[in-house]
């Protein structure tokens, strides 16, 4: 591999997003419906399937940042019969994430081997505030030169326009010498084909079937398969 820069995503990549947003979700649910119904698992999986669900819209550009944020608290609270307003949920809900920034195991010990070799930057999709939060929180900024929300970008992995803003920002990196590193078929892997990227799939948990050839240029399903890839 020749490349200088890696761009490496946040969430499922090095942070353990299921477990800031179980966190952030109970706390927010117990802040707003507690008096209704005691809190369960099946309550955290019917919105993380509005969340999964308003996340794809994102991606395939059918709804704004702004609608997805209470748009997934609406039909939650549809689907539960719970009452009260998606507007204060998504707040309650947005200021117990920014408090997260659980690591996966064994990502900052990976970063920081990165970083001997490789300039490094953060691309996420997410909430401006609580993304730069939760990566504060994490221990990651210390190895990384930037981050990129999609917020603060004006579009989403996989809009080619979220790597065209990325790269206006770091002058002089040639798109040939960055390398995308996520674990989302859908958001990264897309984002770098759009874009005219190499990149790197993360699978841990084993890839996702992709229809035709895959559209990424390397596979991983470990850390370790990484290192490796990466000569680190």
């Amino acid at each position: 591999m020749e490349y200088t820069t890696l761009l490496l995503d946040a969430d499922g990549t090095l942070l353990d997003f299921p477990q800031d947003m179980e966190r952030a979700f109970r706390a927010a649910y117990d802040a707003c419906f507690r008096g209704q119904a005691p809190y369960s698992p099946q309550l955290l999986s019917c919105y993380s399937r509005c969340n999964d669900r308003w996340w794809s819209k994102l991606e395939r550009r059918e709804c704004t940042k702004p609608e997805l944020y209470i748009g997934r608290f609406r039909d939650f609270l549809a689907e539960t019969g719970l009452q009260g307003d998606p507007e204060v949920v998504n707040g309650q809900y947005f200021t117990n994430l920014g408090k997260g920034g659980a690591l996966l195991p064994g990502a900052l010990e990976l970063v920081e081997r990165m970083a001997q070799k490789y300039t490094l930057y953060i691309v996420t999709n997410g909430n401006a505030v609580t993304q730069k939060t939760r990566l504060e929180n994490s221990g990651l900024l210390r190895w990384v030169r930037d981050y990129f929300v999609s917020e603060d970008a004006g579009a989403a992995k996989p809009d080619p326009r979220y790597f065209d803003y990325v790269f206006s920002r770091i002058p002089g990196l040639e798109r040939a010498k960055a390398l995308v590193i996520g674990d989302s078929l859908t958001s990264d892997i897309q984002g770098a084909v759009n874009a005219g990227l190499d990149s790197l799939y993360y699978h841990p948990d084993g890839p996702v079937a992709a229809i035709g050839r895959p559209p990424y240029t390397y596979e991983a399903a470990s850390y370790e398969e990484i290192g490796e890839l990466l000569g680190i």
